[in-house]
């Protein structure tokens, strides 16, 4: 990973006013935007971030969730944005990005992911009119991609040439742009990151947001609540995770499970639970950003047990809280946020067996838990929103300087 430079460096460009930055992005994410807000407190850089929807910003129906749904904390305030169309769906191709690139004249474009049609004529238009362009992605690199076809492999071998940046979110997804030969000079780390504060309780807040919550739920003192907080479809697995809970559920009266999310899966996992007899497993629907923290706090283990996760932020967000995790090795944070870092335990993905065994561990082993959560926190704040614009800064400063 290439080191970035210090947030207070001044530096002389080959432009007399702030760098023009753009950065294209399919709709408001609530993990980006507050890259997106400490990307505008530097003087150095003039930011616009172009929408190609207002997906998120209004109500709208996610499949993945199976239910309308709008997030709770502001989307567009703090920098400068713009839409390329009004729709609520990431469908379709926005022929706008054309004239948006040619009035705003940006020096460097970010453009986040190149599989959609309006993304990839944004970067031709870009190389056309003398915009430096950098590609930021979550894809990891996984088998198939090495089994490609020879054509695919060199179609994205040329594309990559057109890219004067990548920046990485993680070990995995840094090495898939060196599969296909990028530069390893033009590679910058910019952690995939949640807003660490939003979900690091001070102690005393942490406390009584914990009692408050489990009073409400009506959990034992000693009990150790197991969380799950994703959508609940087939892709994320949460039907390993109420298997491996079944099998020590019996030998552990005061282990409960809480999974938090909705999807098309809910029905069949609750029929599962019936089915079971598991009376200590609740399931909360979906649940808004304001809410995730508290629910953070009631818990005491996070697992994920996904099979095709390009990242997984609800780690980050769950060390972040102080918790350890429990993932899956198909979750593709893992290599940078548990394996070998004393943050977690990692198993095979669909290994229900070793799911349990590693929920087992944790449960019996107090002192264990206490030391995984200790680190994951301190290992999280080095996954920070002010490393990542700070990593987006220097990258832009080093092709102003060309």
């Amino acid at each position: 990973m290439t080191s970035v430079e210090p947030r207070q460096c001044q530096s002389v460009f080959k432009y007399n006013r702030p760098v023009r930055v753009g950065v294209l992005v399919s709709h408001p994410i609530q993990y980006f935007v507050p890259v997106y807000r400490e990307l505008e407190k530097t003087s150095d850089i003039d930011l616009t971030v172009i929408y190609r929807t207002r997906v998120g910003v209004d109500s709208y129906y996610d499949p993945g969730f199976g239910q309308q749904l709008k997030w709770d904390i502001p989307l567009l305030e703090g920098y400068k944005s713009r839409f390329l169309s009004e729709k609520n769906s990431l469908r379709g191709f926005e022929v706008r990005i054309v004239k948006e690139l040619i009035s705003h004249r940006f020096d460097v474009l970010i453009v986040h992911g190149y599989n959609r049609l309006t993304n990839l004529l944004a970067i031709s238009v870009a190389k056309l009119i003398g915009t430096r362009v950098i590609i930021r992605g979550d894809t990891r690199l996984q088998t198939h991609h090495r089994h490609a076809p020879a054509w695919k492999k060199l179609i994205k071998r040329l594309l990559f040439r057109a890219f004067d940046g990548f920046l990485t979110i993680g070990t995995l997804n840094r090495e898939y742009y060196v599969a296909f030969g990028a530069d390893a000079g033009r590679i910058f780390f910019a952690p995939f990151c949640v807003n660490n504060a939003t979900f690091t309780l001070g102690s005393d807040v942490h406390l009584r947001v914990r009692q408050q919550y489990r009073s409400a739920l009506g959990l034992p003192n000693d009990s150790v609540v197991f969380l799950y907080a994703a959508k609940l479809t087939a892709q994320k697995r949460p039907s390993d995770l109420i298997k491996a809970y079944a099998v020590l559920a019996q030998q552990y009266p005061n282990a409960w499970l809480l999974l938090a999310g909705s999807g098309v899966e809910e029905k069949s996992l609750k029929a599962m639970v019936a089915a079971l007899n598991l009376e200590r497993v609740r399931f909360f629907g979906f649940q808004n950003q304001s809410a995730l923290p508290s629910l953070y706090a009631a818990s005491d283990i996070f697992v994920l047990p996904s099979e095709a996760e390009s990242w997984g932020l609800v780690l980050n967000e769950a060390m972040a809280s102080g918790l350890p995790v429990i993932t899956s090795d198909q979750v593709g944070s893992y290599p940078d946020l548990v394996k070998g870092q004393g943050s977690g335990i990692v198993y095979p993905c669909g290994d229900v067996g070793a799911l349990s065994q590693a929920m087992s561990s944790l449960i019996q082993a107090e002192q264990m838990r206490l030391e995984m959560g200790l680190r994951a926190r301190e290992l999280i704040k080095e996954w920070d929103v002010a490393t990542c614009a700070a990593s987006i800064v220097s990258m832009v400063k080093r092709l102003a300087r060309t």
